[in-house]
């Protein structure tokens, strides 16, 4: 799903992430967390990469997977001390996660992140 070049990009992919989860009749908790690390990568681009922004998710084998696409090659990093001010994000995924990377792809990178329900 190609995403607004703007603040309205995190909320479309948390309504897209939702609505992808509830017809896949993922339990409430899963829904909540995809939810929620969409949402975090999502930002994490809008704030630290560039457009074009996009998302998608899918099911095979028994794992869930997403992507988030961004038009900057540079690699998100874990901030080493979060505080007030942010650097929760990828703590976020790692932890709501089976596992998660990136990948440098032609147009930017490309963040992923699996899930084993």
């Amino acid at each position: 799903m190609r995403l607004p070049a703007d603040e309205r990009a995190a909320v479309e992919a948390r309504r897209f992430a939702r609505s992808w989860a509830t017809y896949q009749a993922l339990s409430g908790r899963l829904v909540d967390d995809l939810e929620l690390v969409v949402a975090e990568l999502v930002s994490n681009a809008i704030r630290h990469g560039a457009p074009p922004y996009e998302v998608e998710l899918s099911a095979a084998g028994g794992v869930i997977r997403g992507e988030v696409r961004d038009g900057s090659p540079t690699p998100p990093r874990p901030t080493a001390h979060p505080d007030e001010h942010g650097g929760f994000g990828l703590g976020i995924v790692a932890a709501c996660t089976t596992r998660w990377g990136t990948e440098v792809v032609a147009t930017g990178k490309q963040v992923w992140f699996e899930v084993k329900p």
